[in-house]
């Protein structure tokens, strides 16, 4: 048989293979019906029984589990399934999921729709409780970015186009990297060369046996340190940990700065863009005139319609355990909420339905799309509703709806009186305009010194000003509360602003635990860190569980 012979036998052998993965899919949604076990696929194995994070790439259709010590590291020519998976604090082997499925810009059609096929697959066996995501490279929500602390590294190639990477650069080969971001960083692999920098960005140049960090002027020293971070989970991942991380900040010497543009191939501080070449850190922007919406979602024609039911304010009643809706968010991409009584297909159907409805709103192909399952939604989404009680915490359904019957207040330790629903916590920043970001499942440790923080307890909203904070974060905070109150959808006007190490038992409470010595402890990690003691861990290390 020919070369080319060979190449078609592949894509229709892929192609059945693909065939084969729907046709065990409508298998398993008839097995739900008739109480049949649900078959996985092996490579899942026991995936969801433990707390922690794991990673399958998709190789010829099947998804093949990913090194620990790449995680973080993705191929734009590559598909990703991403489970995390939480134990419930209050209830030992009790457990909830978040399946991501991860889309790099250069993946193929067939590679993607085998891990959204495969992702349902895991999400059937897991219950079809999870919390289902669709991420698309440079796009992916805060949720992900968390996970991964030394930040989401993309490198060109894939599985498909042959590429193999190497533990080690080739002789004479250099990689630089640009660092995006303040919290969750993304770092991207740019041309090299002095074009694709910029004054306020901090860039990576991998050389092999040196890795530079160039801190941009402008750059906080949280940036700094994530920079630096990467720096070392690069030298980690392809050099087996034998290269030297070399700083060039405002401390380094002429010696060193210069020895830097010549590594690069050329050109000086002078001669650096200035920072606007950079891009924006955050695309989560607060756009005054965005209206949440809410969408009923039918195909009883044999064609996706969405009828619109309401726009903010929503309540929970909106909802019916029968159907499925969507919730446009506008700026932070749109859920999927599907209800209990919904038959398996339609399930399965959701994400589906969701992209049908991105393309009819003119919508960017990589706009956040989460799936929801009632009852189990995640405290983000609720937020929205201006009503919400979870189930567990109700009397029942009111006679004819879905719209939950009262129930009794819950006291809190402190006394308050408050509605059943998780505070949230957010981080707020200025660039050109007001970026609010949610924080997931935050902790003292997401309160940062060079940073402004609000945490929504619905009864009062903190506005926490760190003490490193700029003055001109403070001031816009002050003079626009009205607008961060109207963007997270707060339920009351009662807004209390405190400053670091000047927290009430009140705010205190909020979280799981409160540590008064931690950033004093933090400094002095950090600036070991930074005094070239690179074992020193930066942060404790936040897990998702």
């Amino acid at each position: 048989m020919t070369s080319s012979g060979l190449d078609s036998f592949g894509r229709l052998a892929a192609l059945a293979l693909v065939l084969t993965f729907g046709a065990a899919l409508f298998s398993q949604c008839s097995a739900a019906t008739t109480n049949r076990p649900i078959v996985m696929h092996p490579a899942f194995g026991s995936a969801g029984k433990q707390a922690g994070l794991r990673i399958w790439r998709i190789e010829n259709f099947e998804p093949v589990p990913y090194p620990p010590k790449d995680y973080g590291k993705f191929y734009s020519g590559d598909s990703y399934i991403v489970l995390n998976t939480k134990e419930d604090t209050s209830s030992k082997g009790k457990f909830t999921w978040d399946i991501h499925y991860w889309l790099g810009n250069q993946t193929s059609q067939d590679e993607s729709g085998a891990a959204a096929i495969l992702s349902v697959e895991l999400d059937d066996y897991l219950g079809g409780g999870p919390v289902q995501h669709r991420e698309v490279q440079e796009h992916e929500t805060q949720l992900f970015l968390s996970y991964f602390k030394s930040g989401v590294r993309y490198l060109p190639g894939g599985v498909a186009s042959g590429f193999k990477h190497a533990e080690t650069n080739a002789a004479g080969e250099k990689k630089l990297y640009q660092v995006k971001g303040k919290r969750n960083i993304r770092i991207r692999q740019v041309n090299l060369g002095l074009a694709s920098m910029n004054k306020g960005d901090c860039f990576i140049l991998d050389a092999g046996t040196e890795i530079y960090v160039f801190v941009g002027a402008k750059a906080k020293r949280t940036e700094r340190l994530k920079a630096i971070s990467a720096a070392n989970q690069i030298r980690d991942q392809d050099h087996a940990g034998r290269s030297k991380v070399v700083i060039v900040d405002d401390s380094a010497t002429a010696d060193e700065v210069k020895k830097f543009f010549q590594v690069l191939g050329g050109g000086s501080l002078n001669e650096l863009p200035d920072e606007n070449y950079g891009g924006d850190d955050q695309e989560f922007e607060n756009k005054q005139d965005a209206t949440v919406t809410l969408y009923k979602i039918s195909d009883s024609t044999g064609k996706v319609v969405s009828e619109k039911i309401s726009e903010k304010p929503l309540t929970q009643k909106m909802l019916n355990s029968d159907d499925s809706f969507i919730l446009d968010t506008v700026t932070s991409g749109i859920f999927v909420w599907v209800g209990k009584r919904s038959t398996t297909q339609e399930k399965v159907d959701a994400l589906k339905k969701a992209q049908v409805f991105l393309s009819s709103n003119n919508y960017p192909a990589w706009t956040s799309i989460t799936r929801v399952i009632e009852g189990g939604e995640p405290s983000v989404f609720k937020n929205y509703f201006s009503d919400w009680r979870d189930a567990a915490l109700l009397g029942g359904l009111n006679k004819g709806g879905n719209s939950p019957s009262p129930s009794p207040t819950t006291r809190t330790r402190t006394g308050r009186d408050v509605r059943h629903i998780e505070p949230r916590l957010y981080w707020l920043s200025i660039e050109n305009k007001l970026n609010i970001s949610n924080v997931p499942a935050y902790s003292q440790e997401d309160l940062i010194d060079d940073d402004v923080m609000i945490l929504d307890t619905d009864q009062i909203v903190y506005i926490w000003i760190g003490t490193d904070a700029s003055a001109r974060e403070e001031q816009v905070v002050q003079n626009h509360t009205k607008d961060v109150l109207d963007y997270i959808h707060a339920m009351t006007d009662n807004v209390s602003f405190i400053k670091q190490g000047d927290e009430p038992e009140d705010f205190k409470s909020y979280f799981n635990s409160w540590d008064p010595n931690l950033w004093r402890t933090r400094r002095e990690n950090e600036d070991k860190f930074l005094s070239g003691s690179n074992d020193i861990f930066l942060h404790s290390e936040k897990t998702h569980v």
